[in-house]
C-alpha cells in the first residue's frame, strides 16, 4: 500500500465529513443575523454582531454592521500562507478587548442601554434623501493621519445605511488602499473608467458599474492607481459627472496635502464639502487651524464646505481628540473627533460590525455631519 501524504488524508477526512457540513455556512457567507451591505435601516441598532438566535425573537437590523470580508480565491480551503492567516485575524479583531465587551455584556443584565437609541439618532443625517448628486473629498493634512481609514469608513456606513448607490473612488497618485480597505484590492483604477466616460459618457448604472468594482450590494469603487497613467482632470470631470448621476453620494479619497496635487484640486474644486483628517496632536491642530483659515480666505472655495476630524491612530496618544475637537470648536470651527478603534487600525479590510461602540457612533455623526454640510453647499 502506497504511504498516504499529510494533505491526502485531510483531504479524505473532509470527503468524508460532507454530509456532516452540508447546509452550514461557508467562508464568507453572512450570518444569518448579520444585515448586508445596503439592508434598510430600522430601529434598535445593536452595537454587537449577532449570535445564536432566540426562538420566537427576531433579531433587530442593524445597517451599521456587514459581513466580515471573503479571504477570496486565494485564501480558500485548508492551506493558508502566513500572509493571508495574518490577514484573516487581523480582520476579524474586534475594537473592543474581550474584558470590556464581557463587562458590558454582564452589566446589561441588570440595567438597560440607551446605545441603540443615541446609534439610530446619530445614524438619521446619513439617511437623509438625496436629490442631486453629493461629492465628499476626504483630504489629509500629513500621512498617517487615517485619511484613507475615514474615506473608506465614510463609504462603507453610507452604503450600509442607505438603499442607493455609493461610489468610493480612490485618487492617491499611486500605491492608495483605499480599495484594500474596502474588501476589493483588484478594483480598477479610477483613470480607465475616466478616460471611457470621457469619450462616450454612460448610458445606465450597468454601463457605469461595469468600469468600477462591487463591495456589497451597492458600493462601487475605483481602486489603486499607478504612476504615470492618470487621466487628467477633464477626463476626471467626465467620469465624475457619469458617477454623481447613478450615485447620490461619492467619496473620493485624495492625496496627503491640500493644493499639493492636481487631482486633489479637482476633488475639492468638484465637491459640495471637503473633510480634513488630522491627526490629534500638536501639529495636527495647527494644521486644521491654518487650513480653515486659508479656505475662508480662499473665494473660490466658498461653496465648498469643510469639516475637519481629528483622529486618534495610537492607543496611547497624549491628546485626546474629542477635548481638541470641542476647543476647535469654540473658535467657530466644524470639528469632529474619531478616536482610537484597534479593529479599524489592522490596516486591512474592515467591518463596522466589529468597531468599538464609541467609535461607532462618532462614526454615524460623522457620515451625518458630512452629508448635511454637502447638502447645504453647491460646490463650484
Amino acid at each position: 500500500m502506497e504511504p498516504i501524504s499529510r494533505r491526502d488524508s485531510i483531504a479524505r477526512e473532509q470527503a468524508a465529513a460532507g454530509h456532516l457540513t452540508a447546509g452550514r455556512l461557508t467562508a464568507g457567507q453572512p450570518h444569518p443575523g448579520s444585515a448586508p451591505l445596503g439592508a434598510p435601516s430600522g430601529a434598535g441598532l445593536q452595537s454587537a454582531r449577532s449570535g445564536a438566535s432566540i426562538p420566537g425573537v427576531t433579531p433587530a437590523a442593524d445597517p451599521w454592521s456587514s459581513p466580515a470580508p471573503a479571504a477570496g480565491p486565494e485564501g480558500a480551503g485548508p492551506f493558508e500562507s502566513d500572509a493571508e492567516q495574518r490577514r484573516r485575524r487581523l480582520r476579524s479583531r474586534p475594537g473592543e478587548p474581550w474584558l470590556v465587551r464581557t463587562a458590558r455584556a454582564a452589566k446589561g443584565l441588570v440595567s438597560s442601554d440607551d446605545y441603540p437609541q443615541r446609534l439610530v439618532a446619530a445614524t438619521a443625517g446619513a439617511q437623509a434623501a438625496v436629490s442631486t448628486g453629493r461629492r465628499i473629498a476626504v483630504i489629509g493634512s500629513r500621512g498617517g493621519a487615517g485619511k484613507t481609514t475615514t474615506a473608506a469608513l465614510l463609504a462603507a456606513l453610507y452604503a450600509a445605511a442607505r438603499q442607493d448607490t455609493i461610489a468610493a473612488v480612490d485618487l492617491a497618485p499611486a500605491g492608495g488602499t483605499l480599495a484594500l480597505r474596502l474588501g476589493v484590492p483588484d478594483a480598477p483604477a479610477i483613470d480607465a473608467a475616466a478616460s471611457a466616460l470621457q469619450q462616450e459618457p454612460a448610458a445606465g448604472a450597468d454601463g457605469l458599474r461595469r468600469l468600477l468594482a462591487a463591495a456589497g450590494n451597492n458600493l462601487w469603487v475605483a481602486g489603486e492607481r499607478t504612476l504615470g497613467g492618470h487621466a487628467g482632470s477633464a477626463a476626471l470631470s467626465a467620469a465624475g459627472q457619469s458617477i454623481s448621476r447613478y450615485c447620490p453620494v461619492a467619496v473620493y479619497d485624495c492625496a496627503t496635502g491640500p493644493g499639493e496635487n492636481p487631482d486633489t484640486n479637482w476633488a475639492i474644486g468638484a465637491a459640495q464639502v471637503a473633510v480634513l483628517v488630522a491627526p490629534a496632536s500638536v501639529a495636527g491642530v495647527q494644521d486644521v487651524r491654518r487650513t480653515a483659515a486659508a479656505w475662508a480666505a480662499t473665494p473660490a472655495l466658498a461653496g465648498t464646505g469643510l469639516l475637519a476630524v481629528l483622529t486618534q491612530t495610537d492607543a496611547q496618544a497624549p491628546l485626546d481628540p474629542m477635548s481638541e475637537a470641542k476647543a476647535l470648536a469654540r473658535d467657530g470651527l466644524t470639528v469632529l473627533p474619531l478616536g482610537y478603534d484597534r479593529h479599524l487600525a489592522s490596516g486591512v479590510e474592515f467591518d463596522p460590525g466589529l468597531m468599538s461602540r464609541a467609535v461607532r457612533l462618532q462614526a454615524a455623526e460623522l457620515a451625518s455631519t458630512a452629508l448635511a454640510l454637502a447638502m447645504e453647499h453647491t460646490g463650484r
